[in-house]
């Protein structure tokens, strides 16, 4: 997973929006027909992603929040900018993603210069509580993380320990809708050259763990959402070619980003999207 997230940032500036760099799906619409037909641009349809996930996650506008793999704070990006009194902190351990947004901390024009943002360098299991902050939040959230989870109910204890009684967790991740064990072995997949360690969870695997928390809702988002990003994406990286050539990738660098693209594109395309897709959980603290 490290060699993925931690490539040169000019890779991922060269595909990703230009106002959230969110690298999960974007959101254009409920049906194939609506995702088709849709003529929203990348940018708006990552916000529409996000405006989703607050709504879905029952967000208010005065919580504080902890989010799990934060990547290059995107959904920060997005709570800072529309809840002027929320407050977040992003947790990542990216080298590449931490700089980039100690580099946004310093611009006292971004939002991340704010002080309702904390970042925390690390992986999840490896942190400490204390650094963590336990009892300390009113929501865990993670977007695109338990791909590149293996324990379930070990990272479900550690979120249940972050929370404040009462409190919840959401979280956004690629499922599949038929169980394939296959999916759960990265080294069975060629997704698994790309995410080592990453894995397809059978989309009701996570319902089952109800040890800390108690079900409030789920949802399965189409899959051709993430055909269209990952289209969107691909167009742009390929437009950036001339750019990237030499200057950050060789040819066999150039060549494996764009098998990348096309292999992921595959995955999302059957069935209109209903074989493998994101789904959504929130899950409210058992009392």
């Amino acid at each position: 997973m490290g060699r993925h997230y931690d490539e040169r940032p000019e890779f991922f500036a060269s595909f990703l929006d230009n106002h959230y760099r969110a690298y999960t799906m974007a959101y254009y619409g409920e049906t194939p027909e609506a995702i088709r037909n849709s003529s929203v641009t990348l940018e708006e349809a990552q916000k529409a992603k996000f405006l989703l996930i607050a709504e879905r996650a029952q967000i208010e506008g005065h919580e504080r929040i902890i989010n799990i793999g934060c990547g290059f704070g995107s959904l920060e990006t997005f709570l800072l900018q529309e809840f002027p009194n929320i407050e977040v902190v992003g947790v990542t351990p990216s080298k590449v993603q931490v700089n980039y947004l100690r580099q946004r901390m310093q611009d006292p024009t971004d939002l991340l210069s704010s002080d309702r943002f904390t970042l925390i360098e690390g992986a999840l299991e490896k942190l400490p509580m204390h650094t963590l902050g336990k009892d300390k939040y009113d929501l865990v959230i993670s977007v695109g993380l338990f791909e590149h989870l293996f324990n379930m109910h070990a990272s479900l204890e550690r979120f249940a320990a972050l929370l404040v009684p009462g409190g919840r967790t959401f979280h956004h991740f690629i499922t599949s809708q038929i169980a394939i064990p296959q999916l759960l072995n990265p080294k069975m997949t060629r997704i698994g050259q790309y995410f080592p360690g990453c894995r397809v969870w059978p989309r009701d695997e996570l319902s089952r763990h109800t040890e800390h928390f108690d079900l409030v809702n789920s949802w399965f988002v189409n899959g051709l959402n993430y055909w269209r990003t990952l289209d969107d994406w691909h167009q742009r990286y390929w437009n950036s070619i001339p750019d990237l050539y030499g200057a950050v990738f060789d040819t066999a660098a150039i060549k494996y980003w764009n098998e990348y693209f096309s292999l992921s594109k595959a995955m999302f395309a059957p069935m209109d999207g209903q074989f493998y897709g994101n789904s959504h959980y929130l899950f409210k603290l058992k009392n």
